[in-house]
């Protein structure tokens, strides 16, 4: 009589690994692939912030310079200084720039590149309109994580109200008839503008708005944009209509990032892991735009 030998069925230790490796490298290649994606998303919702933001503040400014009840050359410019003076003609040839626009500058070391890159850049700046003025500051001045500040003195404006406390602002938005934001930093007797980097009104004004979000975490989050430069260049008066011709340019672009504006190439700095860092999260753009005023002629 034959006795039948039981036989079980069941994967080999070599199939069970093989197994295994596939169903790892699957895994694996789904979490890049998610990782990868999530990243391109969230850089794709980056630059959509940047540039909704920039157009935006290009339609407030431009609304503005509209509402601007115009005034010469002459009437801005003896706003601030004797007809007779040296100051005076210096501002006219200059169709009053400096009690239109201002923007201080500070050097900084790029900490995110090594700590070795030092850049002089903007940090703060104003635009007076004749009724509306905007104040800034730069993400130089704003982000201390990414940025350390070598030049001596405040590199960060404030702005305040009468006997109140400072208040911190990104880009705001202010009630300011006659330029008076402009004209306060300009030193006594000489076309040129001080250092002092604080903006006071004695009276509130009826619009003070930020129009970027502001935040005063150390702690950035992905939506947190700032201004990295402000440039308003000098006007060009029409000899025929009067009018003037204002252009300006700004570079907006986020908090995170690491973001070097002088760089070469590549402003955001690199990601150090190549997988999941603050570079899915920086975007920058340059936005161009032309203001036209009337009533600017000398």
């Amino acid at each position: 009589m034959r006795n039948k030998t039981s036989r079980k069925n069941g994967f080999t230790l070599i199939e069970l690994t093989f197994a295994l490796t596939f169903i790892s490298i699957l895994l694996l290649t789904i979490g890049f692939l998610t990782i990868h994606i999530t990243a391109t998303y969230q850089k794709g919702l980056s630059i959509k912030t940047i540039n909704a933001s920039g157009r935006s503040i290009i339609d407030d400014i431009s609304r503005a310079i509209a509402s601007t009840p115009p005034r010469t050359v002459q009437n801005i410019c003896l706003s601030q200084y004797e007809a007779s003076s040296t100051a005076y003609t210096s501002c006219i040839n200059d169709n009053a720039r400096k009690l239109i626009y201002q923007q201080r500058y500070g050097k900084v070391k790029i900490k995110t590149n090594g700590g070795s890159t030092e850049e002089y850049v903007p940090t703060n700046g104003v635009l007076c309109t004749g009724q509306y003025s905007y104040i800034w500051n730069t993400a130089y001045a704003i982000n201390n994580t990414d940025y350390e500040h070598l030049s001596s003195g405040s590199y960060r404006g404030s702005f305040k109200l009468g006997s109140n406390s400072t208040q911190e602002y990104k880009l705001l938005k202010l009630t300011d008839v006659d330029r008076k934001l402009c004209r306060e930093h300009m030193l006594e007797n000489t076309y040129a503008y001080d250092d002092n980097p604080i903006y006071e009104l004695s009276i509130t004004p009826s619009v003070h708005v930020e129009l970027l979000d502001q935040t005063n975490s150390s702690t950035y989050a992905e939506s947190d944009i700032a201004l990295y430069d402000f440039t308003v260049f000098a006007p060009t008066v029409h000899n025929m209509s009067s009018s003037g011709f204002y252009s300006a340019a700004f570079v907006l672009a986020t908090l995170r990032g690491g973001i070097n504006i002088n760089a070469t190439g590549n402003f955001c700095s690199d990601p150090p892991d190549g997988i999941s860092t603050d570079f899915a999260y920086c975007a920058i753009n340059k936005f161009n735009f032309a203001i036209q005023a009337f009533g600017e002629k000398k």
